[in-house]
């Protein structure tokens, strides 16, 4: 199932989310174009879904850091 189609199954907009992964909408918007390759984003986004697919509907992930660090996928800047 395509990143539109599970986000579509649990109801949510683009913007709700963009929300919860900490991301841009236009982000959203361009990785169910396929439009966009950067992992990090992408990894956010599976990760959200994942959660919400299997019951944790309150999942919000926090922010990138400004030094461009993810507090949840790792220490480095994203690509």
């Amino acid at each position: 199932m395509s990143v539109k189609e599970r986000r579509k199954s649990l109801g949510w907009t683009r913007e709700e989310l963009a929300r919860r992964a900490a991301l841009d909408k236009q982000v959203v918007q361009l990785i169910e174009l396929d439009q966009w390759t950067e992992s990090g984003a992408l990894g956010r986004i599976q990760y959200v879904l994942a959660e919400a697919e299997h019951g944790n509907r309150d999942v919000q992930l926090p922010p990138i850091k400004a030094d461009g660090s993810d507090p949840i996928f790792g220490v480095g800047p994203t690509n």
